[in-house]
């Protein structure tokens, strides 16, 4: 990934910057130009503060509160996203195999004979070598999109079209299930004569058998697929292995499919009329598995040298382990989840050291006040308790706004947000707890620290301030 300055952005950004100083600095300056001078001796007799400065700072003090709010929860909601994202259980080990992506152009391979016959060719040459314990090809891109769509079940009604659930499906070859490390729980892989023209199969993962057939057998039984948008089915399939269940989608939100999934051989097609003749697409992902304990990367040369011999001409791109396309997935997720981490630090700390300030001119202005009270008998704990009321107040109005509005932007961008989030939901009541919680703790410490430099006051000091 790489960042640029974008002169735009950076224009912006000086702008805003700017007009922020320039606002900070005018409007008190107009305040004060504008100000009655004998309401000004009214107000600031005997440690009072003027309304207008009284109103604003507290104001701003209660959208520092707001925004500390709003941009912690997007934050910790961006971080324990990109957590749950990095501690999936795919099923098998995205780090011990390699794949690579190749393209079959009309201009060499016009044919669907010609791109079957390729392929047939690579498997050998991939097969044929000591390096590798065991080779595949699939449909499922970069190892981290595969595809997903609408059922039947023979045997099950379905009224309307939304009644029909979604699966995950792969076009694969044999062997495929040896490199993943998925075993065969009951009936058998597929090979050479499985093709849709004689019969059309497929073998489908655990948790499509538990779902569809609870304890009785897979094996036998028929599905077929729809495309969504059409009436059209495909022909009606029949399962003739299951196999252990691995994830077969990349680290992201997928509506309505669950882990269920089905595999069809790789010549078929997972939807639509049974061809007549094998489909060969133009596009496939080789996976290989490394013999002897090896390490997956050094795969990468006798997996090119295995491919030229295919066809010389041929690039490979994509080429890596699953978990360093899945890792690459999510890069950006990462970089929006420190980017909401350091606005919510920087935002804490601007909140607590504007409420600090707030508080520590408040506690000046109020000197002579604390003095007066101090001399007709107030002790300490109330003039603490009477400082504090003054800043919780300001701290339970914001935190009150803040959670308001976050929940407020969670519901009405529930399905933009939910998509960005990964495990979790914007509504989390764990996040706005936490939120709660930590500014709470923040805010009060830094009222804390003013009230108790109040309470030190000497009483004829503070009569003799001003």
């Amino acid at each position: 990934m790489v960042f640029e300055i974008d002169g735009l952005s950076l224009a912006i950004t000086v702008g805003a910057t700017f007009v922020a100083a320039l606002v900070s600095g005018l409007l008190p300056a107009w305040m004060s130009s504008r100000a009655n001078a004998a309401a000004v001796l009214g107000d600031g007799g005997r440690g009072n503060t003027g309304g207008r400065v009284s109103l604003v700072t507290r104001g701003l003090v209660v959208f520092q509160i707001v925004m500390t709010c709003i941009l912690l929860i997007g934050s910790i909601l961006q971080v324990r996203s990109i957590l749950n994202q990095q501690t999936i259980d795919y099923g098998y080990d995205p780090g011990s195999i390699m794949s690579a992506r190749m393209g079959l152009m009309d201009g060499d391979y016009p044919t669907q004979a010609s791109r079957k016959l390729f392929y047939d060719r690579l498997l050998r040459e991939l097969r044929n070598s000591s390096q590798f314990e065991s080779v595949a090809l699939t449909s499922r891109m970069r190892m981290v999109f595969s595809g997903s769509g609408p059922i039947e079940v023979e045997g099950k009604t379905y009224k309307e079209r939304r009644d029909r659930p979604n699966a995950n499906f792969e076009q694969v070859t044999g062997g495929f299930f040896d490199v993943m490390g998925q075993k065969l729980m009951e009936g058998r892989d597929f090979n050479e004569q499985d093709l849709d023209s004689r019969l059309p199969v497929a073998i489908v993962n655990a948790a499509f058998a538990q779902k569809h057939f609870g304890r009785e057998s897979a094996v036998g039984r028929r599905f077929r697929t729809g495309d969504g948008s059409t009436p059209q089915f495909g022909p009606w399939r029949t399962i003739v292995g299951v196999v252990t269940t691995v994830r077969m989608t990349g680290p992201f939100n997928n509506p309505n499919v669950d882990e269920t999934g089905f595999y069809v051989p790789f010549y078929s097609i997972p939807f639509g009329p049974a061809p007549a003749e094998p489909l060969a697409s133009q596009f496939a992902t080789v996976i290989v598995k490394p013999r002897g304990g090896q390490r997956p990367e050094a795969m990468i040369v006798p997996l090119r040298r295995a491919v030229s011999k295919a066809d010389a001409n041929l690039p490979l791109y994509f080429v890596g382990t699953p978990k360093h396309h899945l890792d690459g997935a999510v890069a950006t997720n990462r970089v929006i989840a420190v980017m909401f981490t350091v606005f919510g630090v920087v935002a804490v700390v601007l909140a607590a050291v504007g409420i600090y300030g707030v508080m520590s001119f408040s506690v000046s202005q109020r000197t002579q006040e604390f003095g007066v009270r101090m001399a007709l008998g107030a002790d300490s704990g109330r003039i603490l308790a009477m400082v504090l009321r003054q800043g919780t107040r300001q701290i339970a109005l914001g935190l009150s706004l803040g959670l308001v509005l976050s929940l407020g932007i969670a519901t009405a961008g529930s399905n933009g947000i939910g998509n960005m989030l990964f495990g979790v939901s914007a509504r989390d009541p764990l996040t706005y707890v936490a939120v709660f919680s930590l500014v709470t703790i923040v805010s009060l410490l830094a009222v804390f620290v003013p009230a108790q430099r109040a309470t030190r006051v000497h009483p004829m000091v503070a009569l003799r301030a001003e």
